[in-house]
């Protein structure tokens, strides 16, 4: 196999000698298209199972506190992953990438299916608790690797594709949640197993990208003159924005199944169905985004526009009637959603150098688990203050909405003050 020093590293460059690496001169389809799918895993979270959640619930009618604990079953991976991730970073950058995501692939495939054979709740919820530990791994680790890989616009390329390759997923599995939930709550459960094949291509395929020793040298050589490109005050700031996102992105997939449930509507294919329309619109987004608002809007507008688009779809949803309007409003959502999530992902990405890529995305991981896991918790304190799970969702809508308005603003005067700079400088 060829080899080259990976140059262009702003930690590094001067450095004789220390970025050198054992790697093939230009990373293949095949690398990106495994890092990419391992993003897709953790779709598995949530979307093969959240049409049969209601299901899920009925089952475990008698059980105490059913209420919480159903949908925390679906959402405890997102706690973990929120302490964690920020952990799983540190812990490949300083001890490599490769091992722990393989390790994690392999682990995630007996965790996933533990509820096939579990019959109390509580055991169910903490095979979750296990299987977010994988997930802390599996999504930090692939997105810093993916960072590592690839460079400047294809970097950004990729962050998108991330999103598109997961929501496309999500459009998948949420068709394929629904039909086999039609055998059964726990049926869709045994797609967990996939991720057996995955670990293996990682195995094959992927490499190290720097060697601890590497990482060693590297370390003795920034301390001795430090870049001074990583900012905690932005990488603190992406983070909360991050935070409302994650708590913003997993709404439809947490609660759709309910409000369906609302309006009379129990088939979990006619579910499916929906979920997968609404992951499909977040495909859209994704690609609207790559194509079009990264290119030609600044990071607040890209928020303004993201932001107005979900509020509009929460608002919809608020409205929604029957099977069709909550359909079409999910699908306005997953655009904006689709939006959203690359914006901060590619955002946060920008700015990290290697040596602190682990670092930050993992604080950006961290932050964005801790908002998704806090999603029915807040949803459903609002459905009991407000009377309905649709009105709550409407709240947030409204929520949306305004910060679009402040994104907006600050759009604005961003592009005023370069309008009067380049004027004065003429």
């Amino acid at each position: 196999m060829q080899q080259t020093k990976r140059t262009g590293d702003p930690r590094t460059s001067g450095v004789a000698g220390t970025a050198a690496a054992a790697v093939p001169a230009q990373p293949r389809a095949i690398h990106a298209g495994i890092l990419l799918v391992t993003s897709g895993l953790t779709t598995l979270v949530t979307a093969v199972i959240g049409p049969s959640l209601p299901r899920m619930q009925a089952h475990f009618a008698t059980a105490p506190g059913a209420d919480y604990l159903v949908p925390l079953t679906m959402t405890a991976p997102m706690l973990v992953m929120a302490l964690l991730s920020i952990v799983m970073g540190g812990l490949a950058d300083r001890f490599g990438r490769k091992r722990i995501l393989v390790t994690a692939t392999t682990l995630y495939a007996l965790v996933g299916t533990a509820p096939l054979w579990l019959d109390r709740l509580s055991a169910i919820f903490a095979s979750r608790v296990l299987l977010g530990v994988c997930e802390a791994a599996l999504m930090t680790v692939s997105t810093t690797m993916i960072g590592d890989y690839f460079e400047g616009h294809r970097r950004e390329k990729f962050m998108a594709l991330q999103t598109t390759v997961a929501s496309s997923s999500a459009f998948v599995l949420n068709l394929l949640g629904g039909a086999i939930g039609e055998f059964g709550w726990r049926a869709p459960y045994a797609v967990y197993g996939v991720s057996l094949v995955l670990a293996a291509l990682m195995a094959i395929y992927l490499w190290e990208p720097r060697s601890p020793a590497d990482h060693a040298r590297v370390d003795a050589a920034v301390a001795a003159d430090p870049p001074g490109e990583f900012k905690g005050s932005n990488l603190a700031l992406i983070c909360a924005v991050g935070a409302l996102a994650g708590l913003v992105f997993l709404i439809v997939p947490v609660h759709l199944g309910y409000l369906f449930a609302a309006l009379g509507e129990h088939s979990t294919s006619a579910i499916g169905v929906a979920y997968g329309l609404n992951s499909l619109g977040v495909v859209t987004g994704t690609v609207v985004f790559g194509w079009v608002v990264a290119r030609r809007c600044s990071v607040p507008a890209q928020i303004a526009i993201a932001a107005l688009i979900t509020g509009l779809g929460f608002g919809g949803m608020w409205l929604a009637t029957g099977y069709a309007s909550l359909t079409a409003a999910a699908i306005v959502n997953g655009l904006g959603a689709g939006i959203l999530l690359p914006t901060v992902v590619t955002w946060n990405m920008r700015d990290l150098p290697f040596a602190r890529r682990g670092f930050g995305v993992g604080a950006f991981q961290s932050c964005l688990y801790f908002g998704m896991f806090s999603n029915p918790i807040l949803v459903v304190a609002l459905d009991g203050r407000l009377g309905s799970r649709a009105a709550a969702v409407g709240v947030v809508g409204a929520g949306m909405i305004a910060m679009a308005a402040a994104a907006g603003l600050l759009a604005n005067r961003s592009r005023s003050a370069a309008r009067v700079a380049m004027d004065g400088g003429q």
